[in-house]
């Protein structure tokens, strides 16, 4: 009776194949997730978000050993071999999604701190542990069993022991499709979040992780129709195709994660030159804690105080024409807390840091376009945003027009004035 177990080195086994294009695929990407872990490891800046994302590279690592060291795994005639490629291939599959899952948490988080109830996500990768060295302690024929035409005992504890790793196998790819999602969901609302911290959100995006979904949507969906090809025996030519395909595809992936993960830095938390200065205790007069900003003591008259400050940056000092400009530099610009001027924007304009500074550079390009003959281009850059594409959607949600648009709209009213005249 055989048994497929999803890994791609079993299912060239059964079909007598060539593997050495998986072997140089898994080779290569465990040095390059080493390299990357040693990376992570030597950061002393934003070391939470490094952690995260060496423990993601290190279980990349242990995961891709069976299939770079397929030759030796292949030769061993340990029985114990087969069971320890079992317990190392299984619980590391399982933890790769949820990994990554973790590491994009870490990435858009506003602070220090685990998401909740993070045992739910470990408890799958767990369990297959645990089969695991149930199967080596008990009966450590098992991984040969698997991987091999052997026959399967029939004592029924055993075969059941079988059907539980068959069947953790194949919770493979409904586990990485909900991971999937569930990182797409989280980057959906990081883009909302980051509009209360940037005025120009497009350098903070982290579009890369779109690009990483992407792939990992496709390497998936390969993944599967692998798995239905391997259970065909009259599509060997097909499946060894695809079986080289799906290496290179792993290698690039982990390539592209490994080489954009190792230059990001946290959205959500402020450079060292942007923090704020602490508030002063005696300027702001204790009050009643709203709902969404807990147990902040920022009165009605400090917010108005801060708004004030915070139509002067602008209206004066001009801040809005800062391309980069952030929460954290605005609050060292006033002498205000970040999180006070967060509460006010809020509470008391009722924008989001994000509109509240467009709101300024959508009217004075309405005064610049009105008034000067500057290209759309220049007027673009001059108050403060940092692409076209940016500035003509910001504009057009204000106004209901594009520059271009408006700027005629204003030259037929003023031919009419002057014919009128």
């Amino acid at each position: 009776m055989r048994l497929c177990s999803g890994l791609l080195r079993e299912f060239a086994t059964i079909y007598g194949m060539d593997f050495i294009i998986v072997e140089m695929a898994s080779t290569a990407t465990i040095a390059i997730t080493v390299f990357g872990i040693v990376f992570c490891l030597m950061q002393t800046k934003y070391s939470r978000v490094s952690r995260s994302f060496a423990v993601f590279l290190g279980t990349v690592t242990v995961n891709n050993i069976p299939d770079a060291f397929h030759r030796f795994f292949e030769g061993a005639d340990n029985i114990y071999v087969q069971t320890a490629e079992l317990i190392i291939w299984t619980p590391s599959t399982l933890c790769v999604a949820p990994l990554f899952w973790l590491y994009v948490f870490t990435l858009t988080s506003t602070e220090d701190g685990q998401p909740a109830r993070l045992f739910r996500h470990l408890v799958l990768p767990a369990f297959a542990v645990l089969i695991g060295l149930i199967a080596a302690l008990t009966s450590p024929d098992i991984g040969s069993a698997l991987a091999y035409d052997d026959a399967i005992p029939p004592t029924g504890w055993r075969l059941a022991l079988i059907a539980v790793i068959v069947l953790l196998h194949v919770s493979l790819y409904p586990q990485m499709a909900i991971y999937l999602y569930l990182v797409l969901r989280r980057m959906m609302r990081h883009r909302l979040k980051l509009r209360d911290f940037y005025a120009s959100t497009e350098k903070h995006e982290l579009r890369w992780i779109y690009v990483i979904g992407g792939l990992g949507g496709l390497y998936w969906l390969g993944r599967v129709l692998l798995l239905i090809i391997g259970l065909d025996p009259e599509q060997t030519s097909l499946f060894a195709v695809f079986l080289g395909f799906a290496g290179f595809c792993n290698l690039a992936l982990i390539a592209a994660m490994t080489l954009w993960g190792l230059r990001q830095r946290p959205p959500l938390m402020p450079d060292t030159d942007d923090e704020s200065p602490p508030e002063i205790a005696e300027e702001i007069p204790p009050q009643q804690p709203s709902e969404k900003y807990g147990k902040s003591a920022l009165s009605p008259e400090a917010s108005s105080r801060i708004e004030r400050k915070l139509r002067a940056a602008m209206e004066q000092d001009h801040l809005h024409r800062d391309p980069n400009l952030s929460l954290w530099a605005l609050a060292r610009h006033t002498g205000a807390s970040s999180n006070y001027i967060s509460q006010t924007l809020n509470e008391v304009v009722g924008e989001s840091f994000f509109d509240f500074v467009n709101g300024y550079r959508i009217s004075e390009a309405k005064e610049l376009l009105s008034t000067t003959n500057s290209t759309v281009l220049t007027i673009t850059y001059d108050v403060g945003f940092n692409a076209r594409s940016s500035f003509y959607n910001a504009f057009k949600r204000v106004t209901g027009q594009t520059p271009t648009s408006y700027r005629k709209t204003l030259s037929q009213r003023i031919g009419m004035d002057d014919v009128r005249g």
